[in-house]
């Protein structure tokens, strides 16, 4: 028996099918779960402490990856690679040192400069506590995130779902047991930090109990081949990751160092984040599956199955398309009296300005969902030309509508970013081999109809559905998948 072979006993991968059925089960559940603790986290701050918190998430989430030369995230390309070739061990073990050692430098240089890192995120010194929070939470979210994506690369889809549910649910019991008790903002953050720690005990245990058949190599990795083909791709991955985080970022920063006060723009920024609860919902779903289908989409590029990754690449998205833009229709008709019932009234500004905030969220997922076949085609830095372009977009435009428009003029700024990334990611589908057709063309005008309001949306979503070739081909599929299930079951 080969290396390979053995190796492929060690961890029996999900089906495509089976993953995705789990992770969206799961994901529902942790999601509303989420959006409840959301709502809540509303009700009992105040608009400025909820912003503090919004950017300290942010910070925490978001910038982390950049510091990690992009290691973590190339494991779902090259997990599988090294596997076949049995070098699964070497492979893992040196990406798990630097990762570790990168984080932890970036925690002690926190600890070190409390100061500038304080006006960095809140715009004013916050003291040491909030910073040693922070800090505590870096290496936190280091450890969960690299556990989640080598586990997604070994298509343990099941465990992933697991580790996302048991995070969220005990971030939630954390974080209300500290706000009950009189926390505040650095509670918040110990208690996101403790929940990354419970969200890896899945990943320990699939690893614990597979980890000893994984074979050891009869011949030793080559260190030097291996960095020369991981770190392209992983230095790929890390501009992408500075400029989506950048991108990310940048309206909440311009918000908050735009503002004529600290306190105003805090208070501003709590205003946004309360009309992104429910949109942020949409773009996590998406990412999670961007996630899961990468490692898949892999598989079939390895086995030669290109024209069958692009036709399931394509379903993808206009699947997406079409339930997100359903759903955010049917959030928006409810919205009014949510924030009226739930969040008190207070944040008026956050409704007025949502369906933009649903419009570039879709449009965020499809960019995360879409720009996987770049990766598995190498051609990544593509993506990162593609955020360039729309970060310098998204500064510019904040930059003369902000001031106008106030919080209206920053998501609008926003949206038209997301916008430009999104057909800047197709172009570079197109040159990298991928066939465009109108399919895309339904797939990104559907969120615009957002604006005109929920009934428009609807309607236009159901004249694609009946208008789209794609769109009909698909549903017969599932229509017949359905009748066939159906007969099994009776």
């Amino acid at each position: 028996m080969s290396a390979a072979e053995s190796s492929d006993r060690s961890f029996q991968a999900d089906s495509l099918a089976l993953g995705m059925s789990v992770m969206l089960l799961m994901t529902v559940i942790q999601r509303g779960i989420g959006f409840g603790r959301g709502i809540w986290f509303c009700r009992v701050l105040d608009d400025q402490v909820l912003g503090q918190w919004a950017m300290a998430f942010g910070f925490v989430t978001m910038v982390t990856p950049m510091l990690l030369l992009g290691l973590p995230g190339s494991l779902p390309r090259y997990v599988e690679t090294y596997r076949q070739r049995g070098h699964l061990r070497s492979f893992l073990g040196r990406i798990a040192w630097l990762t570790f050692a990168l984080s932890g430098a970036a925690a002690a240089g926190m600890l070190v400069f409390p100061e500038a890192f304080g006006r960095l995120v809140f715009r004013a010194p916050a003291g040491f506590s909030p910073i040693l929070a922070l800090a505590v939470a870096v290496v936190s979210i280091v450890l969960f995130n690299s556990l989640n994506e080598l586990v997604a690369a070994l298509r343990q889809v099941r465990v992933v779902s697991w580790m996302q549910f048991t995070q969220s649910v005990g971030f939630t019991v954390l974080a209300m047991a500290v706000l009950m008790g009189g926390g505040q903002l650095t509670g918040l953050i110990y208690s996101f930090a403790a929940a990354c720690w419970l969200g890896s005990l899945p990943a320990w245990w699939v690893l614990l109990r597979n980890w000893h058949l994984v074979p050891r190599a009869p011949e030793p990795l080559c260190s030097g081949s291996m960095w020369q083909r991981v770190l392209p791709y992983a230095a790929a991955l890390w501009v992408m990751n500075l400029l989506s985080n950048a991108f990310e970022l940048s309206d909440r920063y311009m918000i908050l160092h735009v503002s004529q006060s600290a306190d105003l723009g805090q208070s501003l920024v709590g205003q946004y984040h309360s009309a992104r609860i429910i949109p942020a919902l949409l773009v996590s779903v998406a990412v999670m599956g961007s996630g899961v289908l990468l490692p898949y989409m892999t598989a079939d590029w390895e086995g030669g199955r290109h024209r069958q990754m692009r036709a399931s690449l394509r379903r993808v998205l206009l699947a997406v398309s079409v339930v997100f833009t359903v759903g955010a229709a049917a959030a928006l008709t409810l919205a009014p009296w949510m924030f009226e019932k739930l969040l008190g009234g207070r944040y008026e500004d956050g409704l007025a300005v949502m369906p933009l905030a649903f419009t570039f969220s879709i449009w965020a997922g499809l960019i995360a969902l879409a720009q996987n076949y770049l990766w598995v085609a190498e051609r990544g830095k593509l993506v990162g030309w593609a955020l360039a372009v729309g970060l310098a977009v998204n500064l510019g435009l904040n930059a003369w509508l902000l001031p106008r428009f106030g919080l209206g003029g920053a998501v609008a700024a926003t949206a038209f970013s997301h916008l430009v990334v999104l057909l800047g990611i197709y172009l570079a589908m197109q040159h990298s081999g991928y066939r465009s057709d109108v399919t895309l063309v339904w797939v990104t005008l559907l969120p615009a109809t957002l604006l005109a309001g929920p009934l428009a949306a609807v309607v236009c979503t159901l004249g694609v559905c009946v208008a789209s070739p794609q769109a009909r081909r698909w549903l017969h599929e599932a229509y017949r998948q359905l009748r066939t299930k159906s007969r099994l079951w009776s």
